[in-house]
């Protein structure tokens, strides 16, 4: 997880009680978005939007970790779609 964008302090889930967690910085106070149930992958990409909106730094990495996942998934694409090529021609 990036650091906290306004301290730089690492930053820790928070359990907010009722099935709700949030990422959250114990130094400056800033917390992300909750998130429901303990969904604590939820909560943790919450916490990057967040981070992406306010700092120019993660923004970037956002974007390059947005880029790659799209790779991966255009690649899983293709092997789905040559899968089923492969399954029609049989």
């Amino acid at each position: 997880m990036e650091p906290c964008p306004y301290c730089g302090s690492a930053p820790s889930v928070i359990d907010m009680g009722g099935g709700h967690v949030c990422i959250g910085c114990e130094e400056c106070g800033l917390g992300g978005p909750i998130a429901r149930n303990y969904d604590v992958q939820l909560a943790k990409m919450a916490w990057s939007r967040l981070c992406g909106m306010i700092c120019t730094h993660c923004r970037k990495n956002l974007i390059i970790h947005y880029n790659n996942r799209i790779k991966e998934l255009k690649a899983e694409i293709a092997e789905l779609k040559e899968k089923m090529n492969g399954d029609n021609s049989a």
